[in-house]
């Protein structure tokens, strides 16, 4: 590989620098240049060549089936196209966090804003008689591959200490060059990181047959030779002749050179579940990130590609104030004499398992369960939305205690994913109170969503159900109750009449409970108009009201989760809060719901936020992106994208020209779903066209697993307010908070809401499938 052309160093000083030239960091930088063209980014590596894929070098690489070129990541152009600088033989020997800068082995510093460590980890040495003759090898970087490769050349006789992933995949690879290999484990199994007898068992047994020797139990205690490698004497005493050894016996995460500098390190860099440090500018991933993992419930060190690649991206967003927790099922991946496999989770606190197939037959899985929740899942060959479901049970933790029988028997299959219930809640001012009724319906029938998305009034009708999860009902009508003007109910023929009484009683008086004009002088310190305001409302009340009809306690271990939208004022960058990260509060909400220019900015943790509903009305984007796949019911209460009647004068042109604007996008995520229907079809076209041992190579990855397991069945339900129920109320618009149409609008959502639940005809209602909504679009 052609190391890129940058090699001086010097004093520098990038906005995002990125020590580690490994996969964590390639991705992290990707990430960073999507999400911020402008920004300075630096990559720091160690090596002299370009950052390239490890995986290979146990296997292909080491065979010399898979070439140089083939495990480089990207070309030396990408980096230079990215405008990403790639530092070569830059290997970060020190940290001084107050100057913010990280110093380099050959003594120049570069200065960052945001610092990522993804220095990964380095093979141990063994620590015995011998343990530098030549012959004596560590298989861990590229430089490595290829020494060993060379010395396999001249020798015979191989010894591979560890029978863990690299050492088992390295004996396979020697032997397939031609050595006659011994395999030594110091543990009574291979592959201990499994936690399965039955697995140690099934490899022992596929390695003997290829003429690997194993032997169990016992360490080596010395290497014998003079300058180069003749033998190894055991623990049990037996001599071993060989003239060529691999040391895979784990490794350490590269963190040294942070002693000292006050970042907090326990086995690796200690970071949170948004993988940031002690030191807020300071974030870690891959092989050297000590995170507190939420999906298994406790703190982890993960040395695999996968996990790697998702950090990087992760700590990319997070470095830029996403606060994006890691809740990912990582794959690994590997190849052991043409069996590739899989393994996903963590089996250390198994109590069960659950076989299914014939080892190493396809498909072939092994279930590990603790109190009937599957845990973990080894696999080989099982096809894409078999591997998907396995990291969604792992993930939301699915008891399998009525399916554990059934899925033993042959061809039984995991299933579809977990099906999920998500609310889409959208900003609509008083028509808010349309998706109160929606909600009231939903609950009278039983449905509680597992996740709700919401903006500006959404975010409020939204709260209140999440934090009275399956009984919401009496505190929404209690809310809208205090929302509601009593008084303003001008007779159906006198339209106009009403519409003026109500911009005028909204322009002087405002809504009670809500917001006040800052022309009103009963506002405290708001007088007269000034041209400094920023908003022409204050919104103080509703932060009261808030207090009092939501349950922000229950909120943290509410079985519904809230996922809110807002706008970083400063930035212009969508914010999501979440209610399993973020300490959800009355300004959390109002943020989501701060509509300029009639309402001012929110701040919440220093930073000024807007309403979401400005980036996107129906927020299914923000379930996408924070819960991955969606697989069940959507119920998208939709409070503009029906058919209206044309506006009649500029006020009304004014409102119909925002609803537009807040059209429901959930359109622009189908559309989408069907052009990555579209990219799975070609691939699986392309894969096909593979011969056997190569599609199912390509099938094991994770890219492959995560694309193609990707296509679950998602029923979007509309809850619509459309032209022909809105005639039915005397003026219905955003801002008509008047008590008769508060009551009318909630009538509305409801029976719109049961509408979809109660359907009159085989398929529901407002239930339709992604080329079902298009086909209604484009009507």
């Amino acid at each position: 590989m052609k190391p890129a052309p940058e090699r001086g160093i010097g004093e520098r000083r990038f906005d995002y620098v990125l020590a580690g030239g490994g996969i964590a960091s390639v991705s992290a930088a990707r990430s960073l240049r999507h999400e911020e063209p402008c920004a300075s980014i630096a990559i720091l590596c160690g090596e002299p060549v370009l950052p390239y894929r490890r995986p290979p070098l146990t296997k292909g690489f080491l065979t010399g089936k898979v070439g140089a070129a083939r495990v480089t990541i990207h070309p030396a152009d990408f980096y230079a196209k990215q405008n990403i600088a790639l530092l070569l033989h830059a290997r970060a020997v020190a940290l001084d966090r107050a100057a913010h800068f990280v110093r380099l082995e050959d003594g120049s510093a570069v200065h960052y804003g945001k610092l990522l460590i993804a220095t990964g980890a380095s093979p141990r040495m063994l620590d015995i008689p011998g343990a530098a003759l030549a012959g004596v090898h560590l298989l861990h970087d590229i430089g490595d591959a290829v020494t060993l490769r060379a010395d396999t050349v001249s020798k015979q006789r191989a010894l591979v200490i560890g029978a863990g992933f690299v050492g088992v995949e390295t004996a396979a690879a020697l032997r397939e060059l031609g050595l006659e290999v011994t395999l030594v484990e110091r543990s009574a199994k291979l592959l201990p990181q499994l936690h399965s007898a039955l697995l140690s068992e099934h490899f022992r047994r596929l390695v003997a047959a290829r003429g690997v020797e194993v032997l169990t139990g016992v360490t080596v205690e010395r290497f014998t030779g003079h300058d180069a490698l003749a033998g190894a004497v055991l623990s049990d005493g037996r001599a071993l002749a060989c003239e060529l050894a691999v040391v895979a016996a784990g490794v350490e995460p590269n963190c040294t050179w942070l002693a000292g500098s006050g970042v907090t390190l326990a086995d690796g860099v200690l970071v949170d579940e948004c993988l940031q440090s002690s030191d807020p500018d300071i974030y870690a991933a891959g092989d050297v990130a000590n995170f507190h993992d939420p999906v298994l419930g406790a703190r982890r060190r993960v040395e695999h590609w996968d996990n790697a690649v998702r950090q990087g991206r992760l700590a990319a967003r997070n470095m830029r104030g996403a606060r994006m927790p890691y809740r990912d099922v990582s794959i690994f991946y590997g190849d052991v004499f043409d069996v590739p496999y899989n393994f996903q989770g963590d089996p250390s606190d198994a109590q069960d398992v659950v076989e299914r197939g014939e080892f190493p037959q396809r498909p072939y899985s092994l279930l590990f369960l603790k109190h009937d929740v599957l845990r973990a899942m080894f696999s080989i060959g099982a096809p894409a939305d078999e591997a998907v479901a396995a990291e969604e049970m792992i993930r939301h933790r699915r008891n399998l205690a009525n399916s554990c029988a059934a899925l033993a028997q042959a061809g039984s299959r995991l299933g579809a994913l977990p099906s999920q219930t998500v609310l889409i809640l959208q900003g609509g001012g008083a028509l808010g109170a349309f998706e109160s009724g929606a909600i009231a319906a939903l609950e009278s029938h039983g449905v509680r969503p597992d996740i709700v998305s919401a903006v500006s009034i959404g975010a409020f009708n939204g709260a209140i159900a999440a934090s009275h999860p399956g009984h919401a009902i009496e505190a929404l009508r209690a809310f809208w109750r205090e929302l509601s003007i009593e008084g303003l109910a001008a007779p159906r023929a006198y339209a106009h009449m009403r519409q003026t009484e109500l911009a005028w009683h909204l322009a002087l008086f405002g809504v009670p409970n809500f917001m006040r004009p800052r022309w009103w002088m009963g506002a405290p310190g708001t007088g007269s108009f000034a041209p400094w305001w920023t908003s022409y409302y204050d919104t103080q009340p509703m932060l009261a009201l808030l207090r009092r009809y939501v349950d922000f306690d229950a909120l943290t271990a509410s079985p519904t989760r809230l996922l809110l939208g807002a706008v970083d004022v400063a930035s212009g960058e969508r914010r999501i809060f979440d209610s399993y990260v973020d300490r959800l509060t009355p300004e959390h909400l109002l943020a989501s719901g701060s509509l300029p220019p009639a309402m001012p900015w929110t701040t919440v943790e220093g930073r000024a936020y807007w309403d979401g509903g400005i980036v996107s009305n129906s927020p299914l984007d923000l379930v996408i992106e924070r819960c991955g796949q969606v697989a069940g019911r959507v119920f998208v209460v939709d409070l503009f994208s029906g058919l209206r009647p044309l506006p009649s004068n500029l006020i009304e042109v004014m409102l119909r020209r925002d609803e537009i604007v807040y059209a429901d996008r959930v359109r622009n995520d189908l559309r989408f779903e069907e052009n990555a229907n579209d990219f799975r079809d070609l691939v699986e076209r392309i894969t096909s066209q593979l011969d056997a041992d190569a599609a199912a190579r390509v099938r094991q990855s994770p890219e492959y697993i995560r694309l193609m397991g990707n296509h679950a069945p998602v029923q979007i339900h509309r809850i619509a307010l459309d032209g022909a129920s809105l005639s039915r109320v005397p003026f219905a618009r955003d801002f008509d908070f008047s008590a008769e149409s508060i009551a009318a609008m909630q009538e509305l959502g409801r029976a719109a809401a049961l509408a979809v639940l109660e359907p009159g005809e085989a398929k529901p209602r407002g239930a339709e499938t992604a080329s079902d909504y298009e086909d209604e679009v484009c009507k």
